[in-house]
C-alpha cells in the first residue's frame, strides 16, 4: 500500500496493547503517510510521548490548549488536515466519549473536530467488551458510520481468553487501506444539489390496541444511507419507520409508523425527488379490521384475516419519470433470481439483494453482505461489509447510473 500524501491522526489511549501503535505508526510512516499522534493522559503512562515523537517526526498532541505556531488551535488544525482518524488501541472509555459526544481531553476534542473518516480498534477485557453499555456505544457508533477493526479472540493480558485483544497491525493496516483507497471521502460532494429520499426501519399493522404484526428491521441500512448521502452533498429526506437506534443527527426525518402512512409520505414527495432509496421494511399485509379494544383470550385458535399492503416500490417504480428508484430485496433462498424478478417488476433501477439468513447480513446486524444488480444485467457481490461501507457503495453505484458510467 502506498499513502504517500495522506495524512492521518493516530490516536492512542492507554490499553496495554499500546506497543502494537508503536509499530502501526512506524509502519505507516515507511509507507509515506504525515502521521500525527495524539495520546491521553492515561497512554502517556503507558509508553513515552518522545518514542510517538521519534518515529512520527511529528509533535504529539496531548494538551488541547496547547498554541501551535500559529493563531490556530492545534486540535482544529488537525482535524483540517487528516484524510482519517485511526484510534489504535480504542479503550472502552474513549468508545464511550465518541458515542455520546465527550470532548474533555485532546484526543476526545479532535475526534469530535473531524470531518473524515473515523477508524476505531478495540482492546480491551472480554467482559468489558461484552457489557453491554460498550455494545451500545459500538452500535451507535457503527450506526453514525464509524468503521471498525473487530477485535481479535485469543489469550488477554489480564489472563481471561475471549474476545478483546487488538487485532494484528497488518489488519489495521489493511482497514486503513481500504477506507483511504476504497471508501469515498466525507469530502467527495458526488451528490451535491441531488435530492435523495430513504426509506428506513419497520412498520407496524395493529390488530388491535396493544398487539400488531411487524418485523425485526433496525433501521440501521437506511439510517446509514441517509448519513452518506448527507455527507456526500445530498439534500435527504427520511421517512423512518420504527427502529432500534437513533436516527441520524441533522436530516430532515419523517417518523411514520404503518405501511400506509409510509406509502403516503413517499408519495407526498417523489415528484420532487431525484433519487429514492427504499431500506424500509413495510409489512406486506395488514390486519383487515382492527379490534378497537384488547382481543381476549377465549378460543384455542385465532383466525386473523389479513389484506394486502400496496406495494410501495412497485408503484414508485410505475410513476417514476427522472427518478432513480433503489429496491431491495431481503430474501432466505434463490437470491439472485429472486431479486433479478423483483427488480423487473418493481420497475427499479438498482436491487439491493441480501440473504437475511447468512451470518453477518440479517436482521439487527451491524454488518451486512449484498450484492448490487442493476437493469443492464451487471451483478456486483460485495463482502460482508459495515453498513455505512455497503450505503457507500450503493451511493457510488447510483452515482454512476445517473452519470450513464455504469
Amino acid at each position: 500500500m502506498d499513502f504517500r500524501d495522506r495524512t492521518i491522526i493516530l490516536g492512542v489511549t492507554g490499553g496495554i496493547a499500546i506497543h502494537k501503535s508503536l509499530d502501526l505508526a512506524s509502519q505507516l510512516v515507511k509507507q509515506g503517510t504525515s502521521v500525527h499522534v495524539v495520546m491521553t493522559e492515561n497512554a502517556t503512562r503507558l509508553v513515552q510521548p518522545l518514542q510517538f515523537q521519534v518515529i512520527s517526526r511529528n509533535p504529539v498532541l496531548l494538551n488541547p490548549f496547547d498554541t501551535g505556531a500559529d493563531w490556530k488551535p492545534p486540535h482544529i488544525d488537525l482535524a483540517d488536515r487528516a484524510d482519517l482518524l485511526a484510534i489504535v488501541p480504542a479503550t472502552a472509555n474513549i468508545i464511550g466519549k465518541l458515542a455520546n459526544g465527550i470532548a474533555d481531553d485532546a484526543l476526545s476534542t479532535v475526534a469530535v473536530s473531524v470531518h473524515c473518516p473515523i477508524l476505531l480498534a478495540p482492546a480491551m477485557n472480554g467482559h468489558m467488551y461484552q457489557n453491554p453499555f460498550v455494545q451500545r456505544n459500538l452500535s451507535m457508533l457503527k450506526t453514525h458510520g464509524v468503521h471498525f477493526i473487530e477485535p481479535a479472540s485469543g489469550d488477554l493480558a489480564c489472563g481471561y481468553e475471549g474476545v478483546g485483544r487488538l487485532n494484528t497491525v497488518e489488519t489495521i493496516l489493511e482497514g486503513v487501506g481500504n477506507i483511504l483507497t476504497s471508501t469515498p471521502s466525507l469530502e467527495t460532494q458526488d451528490l451535491q444539489g441531488v435530492r435523495v429520499l430513504v426509506t428506513a426501519g419497520a412498520t407496524r399493522e395493529y390488530i388491535d390496541p396493544v398487539r400488531f404484526i411487524t418485523n425485526p428491521s433496525s433501521g440501521k441500512m437506511g439510517y446509514a444511507i441517509a448519513e452518506a448521502a448527507a455527507q456526500r452533498g445530498a439534500e435527504v429526506q427520511l421517512v423512518s419507520g420504527t427502529a432500534t437506534v437513533s436516527a441520524p443527527i441533522g436530516i430532515k426525518t419523517q417518523h411514520v409508523e404503518t405501511t400506509l402512512e409510509m406509502y403516503d409520505a413517499l408519495l407526498e414527495t417523489f415528484n420532487k425527488t431525484d433519487v429514492v432509496i427504499m431500506a424500509g421494511a413495510p409489512a406486506d399485509y395488514r390486519p383487515r379490521e382492527f379490534t378497537p379494544h384488547k382481543i381476549k383470550k377465549t378460543a384455542d385458535t385465532l383466525t386473523l384475516p389479513l389484506e394486502r399492503n400496496p406495494d410501495i416500490a412497485q408503484t414508485l417504480g410505475e410513476r417514476k419519470t427522472h427518478q432513480t428508484v433503489v429496491c431491495f430485496a431481503a430474501e432466505t433462498n434463490d437470491l439472485l433470481e429472486n431479486a433479478k424478478q423483483k427488480l423487473i417488476r418493481k420497475n427499479c433501477d438498482l436491487i439491493v439483494a441480501n440473504d437475511i439468513l447468512a451470518e453477518g447480513a440479517g436482521f439487527q446486524s451491524n454488518t451486512n453482505i449484498v450484492t448490487l444488480l442493476d437493469r443492464d444485467g451487471t451483478c456486483e457481490q460485495l463482502p460482508r461489509s459495515s453498513k455505512r461501507d455497503v450505503a457507500d457503495a450503493i451511493l457510488t453505484k447510483v452515482v454512476s447510473i445517473r452519470n450513464g458510467t455504469k
